[in-house]
């Protein structure tokens, strides 16, 4: 009896966290239908040849911030810019932010949505930031969950942008989601440590990339996600650590985990490839993100966390800020608006430093890169799985095409990568998007307004 589907992606390797295997792939109505041997191969209005290609669930990047203030500077990207150069990069989800300036929670929430409408090329969430210690902040927590946000956001720094939260408010957050069942991710840096020592160098004169690095060591980082981690586990609550950089901060991490509590640590892609030695180079001011990028031993550790399990996610930590507004602070690094463009480099530069360099098999990647952050942002099973039911989000990879990476050959909006000269593996040669075919040999088919809103459920332990 023959069956009709959509789209057959036919003759692949399909990679999962748990196997790897030769199937075909059939899509109906933007969902999977079936995966594995067909003995009946359907009718397909669309046929994708796979073979020779690596067929993974399409990736799930937890972390972007497109169009975002910092300083007097705005990212330079909107989201069907932004959203497009992730589905070129083998992105099929992404999780951003709607930020709480002294507004209510919901407005913040609602204003965030009406950017993204119509724009969007690839599905979306949202993470909701708080940032006022107020019992309307506390209270937005419950709604804003059961209308699809179920993960928040607190940043531990940034005193003086007036997005920082006080321990108190922490606790209280960690106690709110404990009893709704939410999932708290933070950004965590020492703030005194790090405002005393920034401070000291500019009095100093000592302005340039490299004593940024210096005010923000290792300490920095670790002291804090010591302290949040502690909390979370006093209170039992989910905790998720933003872009983890230092080898004691995934330590932290990995010893909550092995004692059984729900603590989730990221790390992003830069980490994972660059060293503190960009810092040294005249162009070190392009380089300034928070936290800073560390020693070669750091992004060791960050990778022996990768595969232990102490650390869960790789995001892209993506701000779009081009050459001209990081020159603006060159003459010192307190002024230089901080972020790396990442959303379309974050799967290739993973994919090359971790797979191609045999840091890390490619079924932990996938996980890492999909699987995990779908589960971590209630996005599980639609996303982050090739099975039956879940959105056709597939990505296929020839693991032996190679390219050199220029900035003219990205589509960030922005005129420089912090990659630039370096030879990845792991661009997609074709991407699907809920069963459309989204980019076919390195050409974007899609259009602006086609991603939608994912409302998120709770967060799966992994």
């Amino acid at each position: 009896m023959s069956w009709t589907v959509d789209l057959l992606i036919r003759g692949g390797t399909v990679v999962t966290p748990e196997a790897t295997f030769a199937a075909d792939l059939a899509v109906r109505d933007g969902k999977i239908v079936a995966v594995g041997t067909l003995p009946e191969p359907p009718q397909a209005r669309q046929v994708v040849d796979a073979s020779g290609l690596q067929v993974l669930p399409g990736m799930v990047d937890p972390h972007v911030h497109i169009h975002w203030p910092f300083l007097a500077a705005t990212s330079r990207d909107n989201f069907y810019t932004g959203t497009r150069a992730a589905a070129l990069g083998g992105t099929t989800t992404i999780i951003d932010y709607a930020i709480q300036r002294e507004c209510h929670p919901q407005e913040a929430f609602e204003q965030r949505r009406k950017e993204v409408e119509g724009q969007a090329a690839v599905d979306y969430a949202l993470t909701q930031v708080l940032a006022e210690h107020s019992d309307r902040t506390l209270d937005a927590i419950p709604q804003l969950m059961a209308q699809g946000v179920t993960a928040f956001k607190c940043y531990l720094i940034y005193r003086k942008r007036g997005i920082m939260v006080d321990d108190a408010m922490l606790l209280e957050v960690l106690r709110r989601l404990r009893e709704h069942g939410g999932l708290l991710t933070v950004h965590a840096e020492n703030a005194a440590i790090a405002e005393y020592w920034e401070a000291r160098y500019v009095r100093e004169g000592k302005k340039d990339a490299r004593y940024f690095v210096q005010a923000k060591g290792n300490v920095v980082e670790a002291e804090c996600i010591n302290r949040a981690v502690y909390l979370a586990c006093f209170v039992g609550a989910n905790l998720y650590i933003r872009h983890i950089s230092t080898r004691e901060g995934t330590e932290v991490v990995g010893r909550a985990r092995q004692a059984g509590h729900r603590i989730y640590g990221e790390t992003c892609s830069h980490y994972l490839a660059l060293t503190d030695e960009v810092y040294g180079r005249t162009d070190g001011f392009k380089f300034i993100c928070s936290p800073p990028i560390k020693s070669a031993a750091d992004r060791e550790a960050l990778w022996a966390g990768l595969r232990s399990g102490e650390l869960s996610a790789i995001g892209a930590d993506h701000v779009a800020f081009d050459l001209a507004q990081k020159l603006e602070g060159k003459e010192a690094f307190d002024q230089v608006p901080n972020g790396l463009p990442g959303i379309e480099t974050r799967f290739p530069v993973a994919y090359t430093e971790g797979v191609a360099r045999g840091r890390l098999s490619l079924n932990r990647l996938v996980e890492v890169m999909s699987t995990n952050p779908a589960k971590l942002f209630g996005l599980y099973p639609r996303k982050g799985a090739l099975l039956p039911g879940s959105d056709a989000d597939v990505v296929l990879v020839d693991p032996s095409a190679e390219r050199v990476l220029t900035a003219t050959d990205l589509h960030m909006d922005v005129d420089w990568t912090p990659y630039e000269g370096m030879r990845l593996r792991g661009f997609p040669k074709v991407v699907v998007a809920r069963g459309e075919v989204l980019v076919q040999d390195g050409i974007f088919l899609g259009r602006p307004g086609r991603g939608e809103f994912l409302k998120a459920g709770l967060p799966v332990h992994c």
